[in-house]
């Protein structure tokens, strides 16, 4: 039987030491009739977030393949760029920051299957729950009916009005195993939208109306904070 993941999880986490075990957890339950990887970057973590994912990393050593660290890349290098995704395996990419986390455990099943029935389709995301940590508002869910044009398939000039696709509710088909990955800039923001918007110039958009995951809104979050930090 091949061994080789279908999928590839890429994870870049640093001090999520309170949210880390939730995106993990997210991870290790996906039940699949294909075999996955999970590859983890910590940015050199001040508290506890690179023990968690050690752990994880013994417990589950057929799955993860990490990097740690020692001293922190911000500004200096891409974690997945320059890590992270010269390390992917995998025919499909998924995505998932430390601070956020998956609620199905056929979640990959799901949009692999999608993919594989679908082979002009090049992306493939969901809604996602957006969850204030400090309960200062109220759970939403994103991206609303009309954020992505009241449609379930989408194309590259639909992407190019707005970013109606959440980080870690995307598959792609990994168009990086042909490709450059100097496609992607250095410094740009936000990267995610980005990406996206490189894949979907080779394929069509596809949506899955499940709530699959959850978006964590907190205080030190990059883009919870835009504009108003240091780190922004």
């Amino acid at each position: 039987m091949d061994k080789t993941p279908l999928v590839s999880i890429v994870c870049i986490t640093y001090n999520h030491e309170r949210f880390i075990r939730d995106a993990l957890d997210g991870f290790v339950m996906q039940k699949t009739n294909f075999p996955f990887e999970i590859l983890v970057h910590d940015d050199a973590s001040t508290d506890g977030t690179a023990d968690v994912i050690r752990e994880y990393e013994a417990k589950y050593p057929d799955l993860f393949r990490c990097v740690y660290q020692t001293e922190n890349q911000w500004g200096k290098k891409d974690p997945c760029k320059d890590f992270l995704f010269p390390m992917v395996q995998g025919k499909y990419v998924a995505l998932n920051e430390g601070d956020d986390y998956w609620t199905d455990e056929n979640k990959l099943q799901k949009q692999v299957d999608f993919m594989e029935s679908h082979p002009d389709f090049s992306v493939c995301f969901h809604p996602v729950t957006v969850h204030w940590d400090d309960n200062s508002k109220p759970d939403s869910i994103f991206p609303s009916e009309k954020s992505r044009f009241y449609k379930t398939e989408l194309i590259l000039d639909d992407l190019l009005k707005r970013n109606f696709i959440q980080t870690n509710s995307v598959l792609y088909r990994w168009r990086f195993h042909q490709d450059p990955l100097s496609l992607m800039p250095d410094d740009i923001l936000p990267g995610d939208w980005f990406l996206h918007l490189l894949h979907a110039q080779v394929g069509k958009i596809g949506f899955l109306n499940d709530v699959m995951s959850v978006y964590r809104r907190h205080r030190g979050g990059v883009w919870t904070e835009a504009e108003q930090t240091t780190q922004w």
